[in-house]
Formats: C-alpha cells, sequence, structure tokens
C-alpha cells in the first residue's frame, strides 16, 4: 500500500492559487512525485492509494499538554480545559485533536480552526478527493534530540525541531527573531542543526553558536517520507471531520467486538438464569407463607399475611380462643409479652411444634429479661438460639417449643 501526499497551501482563498506538490510514498521512499492543479489530481491517486493532505504547520498548532488519565475517553474531555489558557480564540471555533502520549509523559496535542478546517475539505471535495488523513506538515519532523535544534528549509518557511518541545513552522521573516528570542531562554548552550541550502546557513547565532550542517539533498520530502510510512497518528479527520462510512477501521475491531459480543450473551444468558431462578425462589416463599398462614390461621382468609401476622401481635389477640391453629394459639402466647417489651421482630418461622422469631433489641440484658418474661407468662420453654450484638443492639433468635420442662 502506498500514501498519495499532497500539499495544501494556506487556506486563504477560495481556491488554491498554482499547481499543488504531490508525490507517492512506499516502503522503498519516495516513488513519484510533481506538481498539478488540484482539480487534476484525482487522474494520478492510483487503486489501493491512501490519501494524505499535508496542511501548513502555521495553521495547526501543537501542543504538549500533561494529562494524568491513561483511557482515552477521559484525555478527549480533559483536553479542551487543559488548553483554554493557551487558546486566544473560542475554543467552540477550534478543533481539538489528541495525537500520542510522548515517551516522557505528556500528550501531543493538535488545535486547527474549524474555518481552516472547512476550507480544506471544500477544496478536496471540490477536486473530488477523499483524504484518509490530513496531517500538519510540522507532526512529521523527527523529535529533535536534547540539546540540538533541528531547522528544515520548506522554501519561504523553515519547520522547527525543539527538543523537549512540540515542533513549529515560521517563515524565514519571523526566523532570526525567534531563535534569539528562544535561545535567550535558554539555560544551556544548544547546537543548531540545519538542514537547508548551505547558501542560506542559519541565521548568526552567536560566534560560539555550534552550528551543524548535515549533507543536503535538498529534498524535505524523503526527510519526512520515513514519518509518513510508519503512519503517524495525529490525523485531523476525526472526531466531526471523521470521513463518511471510514467506520473507524472496522476491520481491526473484529475480533475485538466478536469478543464483546460474545461477553454479552454469556452475561444476558446469565442473567435470564438468575432470574428464572429468583422467580423459582418467589414461589416458593409464596408457598411457604401460604402454608404457615393455613396452619396459624386455619379460619382466616389471607388477604395481607404480614400485615395481619403484626397486627395479631402488636393488639395480642388470643389466636387460640378463636379456634385457630396451634401456630396461631402460641403467638397469642408471645404477642402480649412483644407488645409490652420496645423489640422490632424481623422475622417468624413457625411449624406445628414450635416457633422461631427474630428480634432487634437494645442490649443481652434486655434479651434475657425478654425470654424470662416469655418462660414464665407462655409456661413455654424458650431457648436463644443467637444473639448477636453491635453498636445498634442486639439481634437475636428464639425459639419457642411445646413446654418448659
Amino acid at each position: 500500500m502506498n500514501w498519495f501526499v499532497l500539499a495544501l497551501p494556506e487556506p486563504d482563498a477560495a481556491a488554491p492559487e498554482g499547481p499543488v506538490d504531490w508525490a507517492r510514498i512506499g516502503a522503498a521512499g519516495v516513488l513519484q512525485r510533481g506538481s498539478a492543479p488540484l482539480d487534476m489530481l484525482p487522474e494520478g491517486i492510483q487503486r489501493g492509494d491512501r490519501v494524505l493532505a499535508l496542511v501548513p504547520g502555521e495553521r495547526v498548532v501543537l501542543h504538549h499538554v500533561s494529562i494524568p488519565a491513561r483511557s482515552r475517553s477521559a484525555q478527549l474531555q480533559a483536553l479542551p480545559f487543559a488548553l483554554e489558557d493557551r487558546i486566544s480564540e473560542d475554543l467552540d471555533a477550534m478543533h481539538i485533536v489528541p495525537g500520542p502520549r510522548l515517551a516522557d509523559g505528556p500528550l501531543l496535542a493538535a488545535v486547527v480552526a474549524r474555518r481552516d478546517m472547512d476550507t480544506w475539505l471544500g477544496w478536496l471535495e471540490q477536486a473530488g478527493i477523499q483524504a484518509s488523513q490530513m496531517l500538519p506538515d510540522t507532526a512529521l519532523l523527527p523529535q529533535a534530540p536534547p540539546g540540538r535544534l533541528q531547522l528544515y528549509w520548506a522554501g519561504d518557511r523553515c519547520l522547527v525541531s525543539v527538543p523537549e518541545g512540540p515542533p513549529l513552522a515560521l517563515s524565514q521573516e519571523v526566523l532570526p527573531w525567534w531563535l534569539h528570542q528562544w535561545d535567550a531562554q535558554q539555560e544551556q548552550q544548544i547546537e543548531v542543526e540545519w538542514h537547508g541550502p548551505p547558501e542560506l546557513s542559519t541565521p548568526d547565532f552567536g560566534e560560539d553558536a555550534p552550528v551543524r550542517a548535515p549533507a543536503w539533498d535538498g529534498d524535505l520530502l524523503s526527510l519526512i517520507a520515513p514519518a509518513i510510512r510508519r503512519r503517524p497518528a495525529l490525523n485531523l479527520l476525526s472526531g466531526p471531520y471523521a470521513p463518511a462510512g471510514s467506520g473507524m477501521a472496522w476491520k481491526p475491531w473484529r475480533v475485538p467486538a466478536a469478543i464483546a459480543a460474545a461477553l454479552v450473551l454469556l452475561w444476558g444468558g446469565a442473567l435470564w438464569i438468575e432470574i428464572r431462578e429468583l422467580e423459582r425462589e418467589a414461589r416458593q416463599v409464596e408457598l411457604a407463607i401460604s402454608d404457615l398462614f393455613e396452619s396459624t390461621l386455619p379460619e382466616t382468609r389471607m388477604v395481607d399475611p404480614v400485615g395481619q401476622f403484626r397486627q395479631m401481635l402488636e393488639t395480642g389477640t388470643d389466636a387460640a380462643a378463636t379456634g385457630a391453629g396451634p401456630v396461631a394459639a402460641r403467638l397469642g402466647q408471645v404477642a402480649p409479652v412483644l407488645a409490652g417489651e420496645s423489640v422490632e421482630l424481623r422475622q417468624l418461622r413457625a411449624d406445628a411444634a414450635r416457633l422461631e422469631l427474630e428480634l432487634d433489641l437494645e442490649s443481652i440484658a434486655r434479651l434475657d429479661a425478654l425470654r424470662g418474661r416469655m418462660r414464665a407468662d407462655t409456661g413455654a420453654a424458650v431457648r436463644i438460639l443467637s444473639a448477636e450484638s453491635d453498636e445498634d443492639g442486639v439481634r437475636a433468635r428464639l425459639q419457642i417449643a411445646e413446654d418448659a420442662s
């Protein structure tokens, strides 16, 4: 797969004035290159080419931003707030793109005016060109090593790779002033590396400033071709400017999507099984309540079993006198005792032979006194099955059996 790279000019006109430089870049480097009007470039785009539109770095400012968050969604949310103090224009008028996280921690981010994006994309649409990537040319510069400032000549402008800082683009008129301003802020001497015509050299950086001028073949594109082949991550065609139907490159996501779908199916199946089990348990509880109510109050219609039991306990009704079953008779004996104590009935279990109560009380002493009173008033055998104490009081389980012997 080859890249078809075209260099768009400044977005200050209704249409590009003059020819646009283009090149086809493959694994071996620059394969073809030329210059043609923008509306003629579709004729040179071959099947399988991926179109990369390079835009001037003067219009796309790169920033190093420190954002602790590692997840992409958190970075997207925090990035505009992290750049708010650095951008003079309204944030809503800017297109902010997060790039890769650098080796030393900061995140590389690009900021470009939406009006510029609209102009460039309008040119491409009018020419019938569908670009898959749009990058500032400064994003393709190699990172300058510590202690060295790298300058790349690009005609009437210069691309600058700053050590430990984001790259930028400057016009030839502004470059000397910027160099002196930047040098004055450095605490140590910086070596200047000039990639350009030797006769232009670099602006005077002081008599003692070391200047390296590597052999230069006059081709800036050959210097940035390796970065293009590495598929740079900082793509301006993202978010609201993502190409229609791009699908965020569906192929690499097929396996994760299949795994996610399988997990959803497994989760849905487990949830269905759990719901069925809960429904079965609920039916069993309803049957147990019905059996308990029928054995306790056989001559009473079950409407609200919990409320009916609570009312019987609170009022101290002698259910045994009304001809109810043995459970109701035992409840009728216990109810007056509970009604005179500051206790809260949590649960009730009963059969023909015994009655179990789960209660909340103030203290162990209160529990022991309640047990004694129940034994004395009912003549039944009262056992403390369990008692758990905490700062809120005591939760206890009492069993009331047939007799006290």
